[in-house]
């Protein structure tokens, strides 16, 4: 069975971020970086029910694949202009293999 690697990214936004420039950034992000890369499967965008809290689901196809991926956010201009609508310091990253899909 191919294991299935999920990205969990929780941030906070600025005080001054709304939903909507969120979504916008995330989508250039999403539609003109990650889906042109070897292994992204796909991604979703949620929001806590109270307060600036966020968290960016990100799948990929294996860790090898993230690896590969993660060397390239560097030069992502999508992903910089995505960042500047987060409180510095903020963002936590876990990666987790799937266990089992429905």
């Amino acid at each position: 069975m191919k294991t299935i690697i999920t990205e969990f990214v929780n941030f906070k936004v600025l005080e001054t971020t709304t939903d909507e420039q969120l979504i916008r950034k995330a989508d250039r992000f999403i539609d003109d970086f990650m889906k042109d890369q070897d292994g992204f499967v796909n991604a979703e965008l949620v929001k806590s029910s109270e307060g600036d809290a966020r968290c960016m689901i990100i799948r990929y196809e294996s860790f090898e694949k993230v690896k590969a991926i993660v060397e390239k956010l560097p030069t992502s201009r999508e992903f910089d202009e995505f960042k500047l609508l987060l409180i510095p310091g903020s963002i936590a990253v876990t990666f987790d293999p799937q266990l089992k899909k429905w």
